[in-house]
C-alpha cells in the first residue's frame, strides 16, 4: 500500500542525473523544501526512494525506500515517514549518490510562479 500512495502522486517524468540515478521532475517545486522521488536501476531491480531535501540549507534525509527485484516486485519498504525525516535533516555525505541527489533536485526544480 505504502508503495501505491508514494508513486500514485504523479506521472514520473524521470530526468537522468548522469550518475546512475533517475530524479523525477514531476515530484519537484519551486520551493526550497522539497520531497524528491528518485530511483535507481540496477540489473537484479530497482530501488526507488522518497527524500526530503531542503535546497536553501543543502540538507536532506530519507523519508521512504522501496526496494524491487528485476519483476518489479517488491521486496523490502523502509520507511521513516516525513515528521522523522524533518528532525534528521543534515548534510548529505560528501560524493554519495544523495548528495548528487540533493544537488541535482534543486537545480531541476522549476522557477517561483511569476507575481501579477
Amino acid at each position: 500500500m505504502m508503495v501505491a500512495i508514494m508513486f500514485a502522486l504523479a506521472a514520473p517524468a524521470w530526468v537522468p542525473s548522469g550518475t546512475g540515478v533517475e530524479i523525477d521532475r514531476s515530484s519537484l517545486t519551486w520551493r526550497n523544501l522539497q520531497r524528491v522521488r528518485w530511483r535507481a536501476r540496477r540489473n537484479s531491480g530497482e530501488e526507488r526512494h522518497l527524500d526530503m531535501v531542503d535546497c536553501a540549507a543543502g540538507l536532506t534525509a530519507a523519508i521512504e525506500t522501496v526496494t524491487l527485484d528485476g519483476s518489479g516486485r517488491v521486496l523490502n519498504v523502509a520507511r521513516d515517514g516525513e515528521a522523522l525525516a524533518a528532525q534528521r535533516l543534515s548534510p548529505a555525505t560528501p560524493g554519495t549518490i544523495g548528495e548528487t541527489v540533493a544537488q541535482e533536485a534543486c537545480r531541476l526544480r522549476p522557477p517561483p510562479p511569476r507575481r501579477r
